[in-house]
């Protein structure tokens, strides 16, 4: 095996981050339900960066976007819709949070997320994706 070649067929790579970030959304979409609504209308509101009416609407629909976005990614369907989708609500929470975490010197774990996304919309679905599906029938 050559140390500067693929060690496997590169349409597997997009399934992996599709994996990796349509769990994350469908799992933080569910936390946010799984809360009081206006428990989370009340975070948003508090990080004071939106006018109230704005993050009241922002934190109503953001657990079904990232439902949405995630399922979509998971099944590699729309994956470029899905890929601006969830492009857009980490690019929110950036905005929010900043490339640097507050708490600590660390990196946003968002930026990261976002070159995922940007990825799958640059590459597809790739392997075992509805995308690649519907292309090949």
């Amino acid at each position: 095996m050559k140390m500067n070649q693929p060690i496997g067929n590169s349409i597997y790579a997009p399934l992996i981050l599709r994996i990796a970030l349509g769990s994350y959304f469908v799992i933080a979409g569910m936390e946010l339900l799984s809360r009081p609504p206006e428990a989370v209308v009340q975070e948003v509101q508090s990080y004071g960066i939106m006018p109230e009416q704005l993050a009241t609407l922002y934190a109503v629909l953001l657990p079904y976007l990232e439902l949405v976005g995630g399922g979509l990614t998971l099944l590699g369907m729309y994956t470029t819709l899905a890929g601006i989708l969830v492009s857009i609500v980490l690019l929110s929470f950036i905005w929010i949070n900043g490339v640097f975490l507050h708490s600590s010197n660390l990196f946003n774990r968002d930026v990261i997320l976002l070159a995922c996304a940007l990825s799958l919309m640059y590459s597809g679905g790739g392997a075992f994706s509805i995308d690649r599906f519907r292309q090949n029938a």
